[in-house]
């Protein structure tokens, strides 16, 4: 079985320094490589657009001018 990053490493990310989705993007890609795979307390296999949409659905992430800020109200604490 592969190994799977988990989604709060690049939760952590945002909350050390917020970023736009091209740079959020650059990170990932160069943090964890292009072709990685993420997982969450729930999901497995997700692919970075499946992430970022569900950074968005899950309201994980705030979207202001941009720059992408993480939601720590909706953040699991484990």
């Amino acid at each position: 079985m592969e190994q799977q990053i988990h989604a709060h490493k690049i939760l952590n990310q945002l909350k050390v320094q917020p970023m736009t989705e091209e740079q959020l993007r650059h990170f990932i890609a160069t943090e964890f490589g292009s072709q990685a795979l993420f997982r969450t307390c729930k999901l497995n296999g997700m692919d970075v657009e499946a992430l970022l949409t569900f950074f968005q659905a899950q309201h994980k992430v705030l979207i202001k001018d941009g720059i992408w800020h993480l939601n720590q109200a909706e953040i699991c604490q484990h």
